[in-house]
C-alpha cells in the first residue's frame, strides 16, 4: 500500500472520527438499561476486585455471553474513573481500527474503492449506531474486517501469526455475541476448504490457534461446571422447545431474508432503490462468481462469512435481531467493493454503472453527514435514554437537595433502574461529593444490584426529601402501578418539575 493511499485512508478515518465525536458530543449517546447494567457489573469488577467468568445475559434465559466484553469495558472504566463516555470513545477507536483494515482490503482491487467504501463506513446509519451506545455485539461489527483480513492473509501466506490472530478474534466474537460467534469456527474451516488450502490443516499453528479459540471460551465452561451445567441445560432446553414449532424452511427463509434486508438497508443509508439495485447486481455477480474456475480468495471468504450464518439461522430456532448481523453487514461492504471492481473491469456500459454507483454512495454519505449538522447537531432531544437527559435529572435532584441527604426512586419502562443506579454513584460522587442514602426503583424491594450495599450513601442524616423520577411509558401503562406503590407512605408532595420528557416529583416524609 503506497504512502499516498495510506494518507487518504487516514484522512477518511479522521473525518469519521470527528463525525462520531460530533454525534456523541455533550452526552448525546444512549445509556439505557443494557449499557448501564454492563457498567454496574464492570464497576463491581474494578472497584471490588471481583473477577467474572461470564458477561452480559443473552437472548436465552440462563445463558450468558463470555466475559471478554466486560474486561474490554474495564479498560476505559479504569482510564476515565468510570465515565460512561469513555466506552463510546473506545468503540470509536475500534471503528477506526476496523475501518483501516476494511479499506486496506478493498484497496487491493483498486485504490479508488476506498472512497465509496470509506463513505459507507463513515456515514452508514447502521455502522454509526455502533458508536452511539456501548453494546457487547458492537465490536463484532467493528472488527469483522480485521478477522477477514487476517484469515485471507493466512490463506495466501500461511503465516502462524495470522491464523492465531484469526482464531483469537473468532473466540472474542463468541464472547461478545454468541448468536453470531457460534458460526466463526465453521467460517474458518469452510474458508480453508473452499479456497483449496486443505494443506494448511497440517500446520501445527492452525491447531495452536484453535486451542487459543477454545481458551477464550474457558471462563464460560468453568462457570457452567461450577453451577451444575446451568448454561448447557438452558441452551438444550431452548433448542428443544423450538419457538417456531415445526421447522418450516420456506417461512424461515422469508423471515431471515427480511431480517438481513432490513439491516442491510440502513447499512446503505436507507436508500431503498439503491439498495435493491446493489442486491440485484450482487445476485448476478454471485451467479457468475460460482461459474468461475479461479475464484478471488477475499471474495470467497466474505461470501462464506455471510452465507454460513444465513444458512445457520434457517435451521436454528433463534430470533435474529439487527445487532446479530453486524459482522455480515461490515463484510458486505467488502463484497460491494468487489462488485464495483468487477463492473469497472467490464464493458463501457458496465464501467458507467460502476462509476454511477460509486458517486451515488459518496453523495449519500455526504448528505447523511450534512443532514446531521443541519438538522440534529446540538439540537435538544426528549429521548429519556440519552445520557445527557439522565444527567440533567441527576443534576436537578442534587441541586434541589442543596447538599442534604435524600432518597430517590426511579420508574423506567425496563423496571430495573440501572442507569440511575450507576449515575447517582458515579456523577453524584464526582460532582457533588456524596451518594444518596437510598436510590432504587422502589423501596423495600429485593436486591438486584450486585453488592448494592457497597455503593450506598449514608443513612443517618436523612433530610426527609424523596424524589420520584418518572420516565415516560413506552407501550405499557406500567407507571400507574409503580406510582400506586407509594400511596401507602405518609409523604406530602411539595413540588413537580419536567426535565425534558422525564418528570421529577419531590416529596417530603412527614
Amino acid at each position: 500500500m503506497s504512502k499516498r493511499l495510506t494518507v487518504i485512508i487516514l484522512i477518511i478515518l479522521l473525518v469519521g472520527v470527528f463525525y462520531r465525536l460530533a454525534v456523541t458530543a455533550n452526552g448525546n449517546f444512549l445509556f439505557n438499561m443494557d449499557n448501564a447494567r454492563d457498567m454496574v457489573d464492570v464497576r463491581e469488577m474494578v472497584v471490588l476486585h471481583k473477577l467474572r467468568l461470564t458477561g452480559p445475559t443473552s437472548a436465552i434465559d440462563g445463558f450468558y455471553n463470555g466475559p471478554a466484553w466486560y474486561y474490554l469495558l474495564a479498560i476505559p472504566f479504569m482510564l476515565s474513573g468510570g465515565d460512561p463516555y469513555a466506552s463510546i470513545l473506545m468503540e470509536i477507536v475500534l471503528w477506526a481500527i476496523g475501518g483501516f483494515f476494511l479499506l486496506k482490503l478493498v484497496s487491493r482491487w483498486g485504490s479508488w474503492l476506498v472512497l465509496p467504501i470509506g463513505a459507507v463506513w463513515v456515514a452508514s446509519n447502521y455502522i454509526l449506531l455502533t458508536n452511539a451506545y456501548a453494546f457487547n455485539p458492537n465490536p463484532v461489527t467493528l472488527l469483522s474486517p480485521v478477522l477477514v483480513y487476517f484469515l485471507v492473509k493466512y490463506l495466501k501466506e500461511g503465516k502462524a501469526i495470522d491464523i492465531v490472530l484469526t482464531w483469537v478474534l473468532a473466540g472474542l466474537f463468541f464472547n461478545f455475541e454468541m448468536n453470531f460467534g457460534v458460526f466463526t469456527p465453521l467460517i474458518v474451516f469452510v474458508s480453508v476448504a473452499f479456497t483449496k488450502n486443505i494443506k494448511l490443516l497440517k500446520q501445527k499453528w492452525f491447531w495452536v490457534g484453535l486451542v487459543a479459540f477454545v481458551l477464550t471460551l474457558l471462563p464460560q465452561v468453568l462457570f457452567d461446571l461450577k453451577h451444575q451445567f446451568i448454561m448447557s441445560k438452558a441452551v438444550f432446553q431452548y433448542l428443544s422447545q423450538n419457538p417456531g414449532g415445526e421447522l418450516n424452511i420456506t417461512a424461515r427463509f422469508q423471515t431471515i431474508s427480511t431480517s438481513f434486508y432490513n439491516t442491510f438497508l440502513p447499512t446503505l443509508m436507507n436508500h431503498r432503490i439503491f439498495t435493491n439495485i446493489i442486491l440485484l447486481l450482487a445476485a448476478l455477480l454471485v451467479y457468475s462468481f460460482i461459474k468461475e474456475s479461479k475464484k478471488d480468495q477475499t471474495a470467497t471468504v466474505c461470501l462464506i462469512f455471510i452465507a454460513i450464518p444465513f444458512l445457520g439461522y434457517l435451521i436454528l430456532p433463534v430470533t435474529v435481531n439487527p445487532w446479530h448481523l453486524g459482522g455480515e453487514m461490515a463484510v458486505s461492504l467488502i463484497l460491494i467493493a468487489y462488485l464495483l471492481k468487477k463492473l469497472m473491469e467490464g464493458v463501457i456500459f458496465s464501467k458507467i454503472i460502476a462509476l454511477t454507483l460509486s458517486v451515488s454512495i459518496i453523495v449519500f454519505g455526504l448528505l447523511n453527514i450534512y443532514n446531521f449538522f443541519i438538522n440534529d447537531f446540538n439540537k435538544p432531544s426528549l429521548d429519556a435514554s440519552l445520557f445527557k437527559n439522565e444527567i440533567a435529572v441527576i443534576d436537578y435532584v442534587y441541586q434541589y437537595a442543596a447538599g442534604q441527604n435524600f432518597k430517590a426512586y426511579v420508574f423506567m419502562p425496563s423496571i430495573y433502574d440501572y442507569p440511575y443506579q450507576y449515575l447517582f454513584w458515579w456523577h453524584g460522587q464526582k460532582k457533588y461529593g456524596y451518594i444518596p442514602g437510598e436510590y432504587a426503583y422502589a423501596p423495600n424491594k429485593p436486591t438486584y444490584i450486585p453488592s448494592q450495599n457497597k455503593f450506598q450513601g449514608r443513612k443517618d442524616n436523612f433530610s426527609g426529601l424523596v424524589f420520584l423520577i418518572k420516565e415516560p411509558n413506552r407501550g405499557h401503562n406500567w407507571k400507574s402501578g409503580w406510582e400506586g406503590d407509594f400511596i401507602k407512605y405518609n409523604w406530602e408532595t411539595i413540588d413537580k418539575q419536567m426535565i425534558g420528557s422525564i418528570e421529577v416529583e419531590i416529596k417530603r416524609e412527614l
